[in-house]
């Protein structure tokens, strides 16, 4: 087969376009891979029997997991110092927007940034400081009052799909 050179350059031409895009064969639709359990993480403020206010890290165990809520919350805060309180009821609290450095009883001080899921159930003793070091925005889920974090956390889903 003979080609001239023409031809040839139009087929280059069309191959570094087509390389330069970052076109590719239309691939089958197929299913997203869910992520490796005990890839969340939740930055978990708590209270002991003392009232003296601590903080951890928690890795939970398997996902998708629901969550027994009572209400959804979403604020924007000015920068600014949120001095010792407590929290209202235990809550969820996931960091959209800024940056914030919060404070236990304990002398912690822990940095929470942009998609960091923080569970607040410091109901008791002195609580922590919020320094909102940027203007914040949060969405604060607040929990049944029976909710158990730990047992959460800790124990694999009780449905295979939750999206229904």
């Amino acid at each position: 087969m003979q080609t001239d050179r023409r031809t040839v350059l139009a087929a280059g031409t069309v191959l570094t376009t087509l390389a330069a895009t970052g076109a590719r064969a239309a691939e089958p639709a197929h299913e997203p891979e869910k992520g490796p359990s005990g890839i969340m993480e939740v930055i978990h403020v708590f209270a002991d029997a003392d009232g003296v206010s601590h903080v951890n890290r928690v890795k939970v165990v398997g996902s998708p997991k629901e969550l027994p809520i009572d209400s959804v919350i979403a604020s924007s805060i000015a920068q600014g110092v949120e001095d010792w309180h407590r929290a209202p009821a235990k809550t969820f609290t996931i960091n959209v927007v800024g940056d914030i450095e919060a404070e236990v009883s304990d002398g912690t001080r822990v940095r929470i940034g942009k998609g960091d899921l923080v569970y607040l159930e410091d109901l008791t003793g002195k609580g922590h400081v919020t320094r909102l070091l940027t203007p914040v925005a949060n969405l604060f889920i607040r929990m049944k009052p029976d909710f158990d974090f730990l047992k959460w956390a800790s124990e694999p889903p009780t449905k295979a799909n939750v999206w229904g």
